[in-house]
């Protein structure tokens, strides 16, 4: 998959097999990732102060539709307490996702199919 993305833009564009895409946002998104399996584009969206959401994460197939978004993790006693997502990136083991809660920063591994995180831990 061919990715084109820099931070601070509103617009992403990418190339699979004989597919070309582009989606505009609003606001720049936070961050965005092209995955091989399953060939996936992942967009953290901008939170609107007027109507946040905590499933800010969005898991899109290549065609461009949205596949499902990534479930916050259940790690604060409060819901009013979450924030959102605020990265993803890639690393040898996989992919990792952090959430921002009000009381600190959780990072866990997400599956692509189901939009769950596993190995759910504190971040820094």
């Amino acid at each position: 998959m061919d990715l084109r993305w820099e931070r601070g833009q509103t617009q992403i564009h990418w190339a699979y097999a004989e597919s070309q895409v582009h989606k505009t946002y609003p606001a720049p998104p936070g961050d965005v990732l092209a995955w091989p399996d399953p060939p996936s584009v992942i967009v953290i969206e901008a939170q609107d102060e007027s109507n946040p959401r905590v499933d800010n994460a969005v898991v899109l197939n290549p065609d461009g539709t949205e596949r499902l978004r990534l479930e916050p993790p259940a790690v604060v006693p409060e819901r009013h307490w979450n924030i959102g997502f605020y990265t993803i990136y890639a690393e040898p083991g996989g992919l990792v996702a952090v959430f921002s809660t009000q009381v600190g920063d959780y990072w866990g591994r997400p599956d692509l199919h189901t939009g769950k995180l596993s190995n759910i831990a504190q971040w820094r």
